[in-house]
């Protein structure tokens, strides 16, 4: 580990956590700007599950007591977590299905496991019947209730890892194969081989004329873009199932997986800043950018792959150039004298529209806002550097 990226690394946390509430986040700018409320979000999911690894990295228990006290008031004590969904009318609900919610609920695990407290076993088993009640297309959970079958890659991760989870604990990896299963089939229906790469999403009523969405290929339902955070996300979600699923047989299956999307990807990685494109294979695009979040999740991915033996030795030099070309490019000062994290998307998503001529182009990813600081990309940021910091450590 580089030392002028360790120091800073942790003095930027602190300055973070020192900063926050659960009202007014740091790295949640999306609550920050008055685009979602705050509560149980999936960005927040992103920081508390980056924390949660770092202090299984570290052990300091500052670290738990954070993740604890941040938690803590948002799980009630029959475990029925209150949970905002945002229809396509732009109101807030709290009635819904969405795999989003299933993020944070990952660090009700070790809560429960650190403190015994019941609230937090009835909240993993309510996250649990949330994703048992997600409707399915073609065998995969819809990412939402507004997107009817619609599978993104985003959805994979945020409710796959959780599953396992569950799974292992609570009912002897009954449904393994499922979640395999789940993992296999988004990429059957989401792989491009001319480009060696996934594409964002995958529309299930594509043969349906009158149900198709705008975005959607009519000849197999795939968006049009490449979106490096949706990469990310199913990357992220592969290791974790991994390490979670220990039946030699589906790590098989989910190690070819990560082998064969992992080389696609790097494919397209800049030569130069080691790091990969927002629009991942139209680099020299007008307006196309570097970004954060979803170098640091491939990053991350691919150094957990090498402590697993999922990928060979070679690839670890490659995940330790991607992790420091994004801290050369992106991790400094501002003009406040201030550490900060830029280069990050602040959201970008398909629809249930069927005439928005914008929904799914080229355009409406690069013209998203692009923010610094936001939790999409510390909380990858807080994983890959416990991954890196293990194995200088060995």
């Amino acid at each position: 580990m580089r030392k002028d990226i360790a120091s800073n690394f942790y003095s930027y946390l602190e300055y973070l956590l020192k900063n926050s509430t659960l009202e007014k986040p740091l790295w949640n700018k999306e609550v920050l700007i008055g685009l979602k409320k705050s509560g149980w979000t999936y960005i927040d999911g992103c920081m508390m599950v980056g924390l949660t690894t770092l202090y299984l990295q570290t052990r300091d228990e500052k670290l738990f007591e954070y993740i604890k006290n941040y938690i803590d008031p948002i799980v009630p004590e029959d475990g029925k977590i209150k949970i905002l969904y945002y229809n396509n009318y732009n109101e807030y609900t709290t009635t819904g299905r969405d795999s989003d919610p299933c993020n944070e609920a990952k660090v009700l695990f070790l809560l429960y496991h650190k403190t015994k407290e019941e609230k937090y076993l009835k909240a993993i088993h309510y996250m649990h019947n949330q994703v048992k009640n997600l409707p399915r297309v073609e065998g995969n959970f819809w990412h939402k209730d507004k997107y009817p079958n619609q599978i993104w890659l985003d959805g994979l991760y945020m409710i796959q890892p959780f599953y396992a989870q569950w799974e292992k604990e609570f009912n002897h990896g009954e449904s393994f194969n499922d979640i395999v299963f789940q993992l296999e089939n988004c990429f059957n229906l989401t792989w491009e081989e001319s480009r060696q790469l996934m594409v964002h999403g995958y529309d299930g009523n594509y043969r349906d004329s009158n149900k198709r969405m705008i975005w959607a290929n009519p000849f197999n339902g795939h968006s049009k873009i490449v979106w490096l955070r949706a990469c990310g996300w199913y990357e992220m979600a592969l290791i974790d199932c991994y390490e979670i699923i220990e039946d030699s047989v589906l790590r098989e299956r989910i190690a070819k997986l990560i082998q064969k999307t992992i080389d696609g990807l790097l494919m397209y990685l800049d030569s130069e800043r080691k790091m990969f494109w927002q629009v991942v294979d139209e680099p020299k695009k007008k307006g196309n950018y570097l970004e954060t979040s979803g170098t640091l999740m491939i990053a991350y991915t691919i150094l957990k792959a090498v402590r697993f033996g999922v990928l060979s030795n070679k690839y670890k030099e490659i995940g330790e150039e991607i992790f420091y070309g994004t801290c050369d490019t992106y991790f400094k000062k501002n003009e406040d004298g201030i550490l900060s994290l830029g280069g990050i998307c602040i959201g970008a998503g398909l629809t249930s529209s069927r005439t928005d001529a914008y929904a799914g182009t080229y355009e409406m990813y690069i013209e998203r806002k692009i923010v610094s600081d936001d939790g999409k990309a510390i909380g990858p940021f807080l994983m890959a550097f416990a991954e890196l910091s293990k194995f200088n450590n060995n």
